[in-house]
């Protein structure tokens, strides 16, 4: 996914998540999750040594680059057994950082290879922002919910997902195999982008799986991983009979849909009258929750801008009320602070008013975070 030459939306969600899934769901309780042998061991095809790969890597690269990237499942499977899984992930990165939607392929392929949760979340790593996690977690999910049929078909419907992994949500993300490693708003986010999936990409459906969980933050951040797995194939053609900001002015957790739904084609021209300021006039005439997670989507689109230094988070975040401003800086710096900690720093440093704390707070919690106030989030 690309987010203007900075780390992506998507940041590193749990892998393990997935493997407590198998855990309750197939009832095969694993002692740990650390790497099996067979994953590391040099004869491995999921991990080769790179330097008896190089030539395959850059021929791989050359078809790689050649392809339909988002979709190059069969390039992953071609070059699996030549350049491994390490191979492949070093490729990926190397070809784009931001790498996060095309490493969905790479997880499946991973994972439908090994058929072991644990060695292919551990093969995966955190490839791509968690990229190839993403995939992991959606070939499992497919490969447990369905009812016959080929996973790789997603022969699956949200009736057979609600009824073989519902009832595991709520206690899912609070393994201490998990919480060693991975928050458990890491693991909701990851669980939200197969929930998303495996209901066939169908808003309500998607966010019902999320609505399982017993928190509230951990209901949010399952959604944000739900909206931005839709994000990947909403229907463009709806946007003129819903309305430019469709469904986020109307789905649940709006915060969560505009982070990753509309604002991502927020035009970037700041001249009176520009799109940037019709935008900003879009989210004014919204109330409530629908208003602020517009404001909060603002931040959010211009994280890379305000990274880079070619916008100002004084004027990114500067317009609206008090309450509009603030939710605007945490969907900028909760991000930046995640990836670039120093430059959430320095960027916090430029405000000069009240918003210079809120940014600092913002950029101090990161994703994610479980104890975050979601009073303006949910009114």
């Amino acid at each position: 996914m690309r987010d203007n030459g900075v780390w992506p939306v998507v940041i590193v969600e749990s892998v393990v998540a997935a493997a407590i899934l198998v855990w309750a769901c197939q009832g095969d309780v694993r002692s740990s999750i650390a790497t099996p042998p067979s994953v590391l061991s040099p004869d491995s095809l999921l991990y080769i040594p790179l330097e008896q790969t190089a030539a395959s890597r850059q021929e791989f690269l050359k078809a790689y680059r050649a392809s339909d990237q988002k979709h190059a499942r069969a390039l992953y499977e071609k070059f699996l057994p030549r350049i491994g899984a390490n191979g492949l992930r070093q490729s990926l990165e190397a070809a784009s950082p931001t790498c996060h939607d095309e490493a969905h392929d790479l997880g499946k392929v991973i994972f439908a290879r090994l058929r072991d949760v644990g060695a292919s979340l551990e093969s995966c790593a955190d490839a791509c922002a968690s990229g190839c996690m993403h995939g992991v977690l959606m070939e499992f999910f497919t490969d447990t919910a369905s009812s016959g049929g080929s996973a790789h078909e997603h022969q699956h419907s949200a009736q057979l997902t609600a009824a073989d992994v519902a009832d595991k949500i709520p206690t899912l993300c609070e393994s201490k195999a998990m919480t060693r490693r991975y928050s458990p708003g890491d693991c909701a986010h990851g669980v939200g982008h197969a929930a998303m999936f495996l209901s066939k990409y169908e808003i309500p459906a998607g966010i019902s799986l999320c609505d399982r969980f017993p928190s509230y933050a951990l209901r949010y951040y399952c959604a944000t991983g739900a909206y931005m797995e839709y994000r990947l194939v909403r229907n463009v053609s709806d946007l003129p009979v819903h309305g430019a900001f469709y469904p986020c002015d109307k789905a649940p957790y709006p915060a969560a849909c505009f982070r990753y739904i509309r604002t991502s084609s927020i035009g970037m021209d700041d001249t009176p009258g520009g799109t940037f300021a019709k935008f900003v006039q879009h989210c004014e005439g919204l109330t409530g929750k629908f208003r602020l997670g517009c404001f909060h989507g603002i931040g959010n689109a211009h994280m890379g801008r305000i990274a880079r230094g070619r916008r100002p988070i004084a004027e990114v975040c500067g317009v609206g009320t008090r309450e509009d401003q603030t939710v605007c800086v945490e969907g900028a710096m909760e991000r930046l602070g995640k990836f670039t900690p120093e430059i959430a720093a320095r960027r916090c440093d430029s405000l000069t008013d009240w918003r210079r704390e809120v940014c600092h707070a913002a950029a101090s919690r990161k994703m994610y975070d479980m104890e975050k106030s979601f009073a303006m989030y949910q009114r």
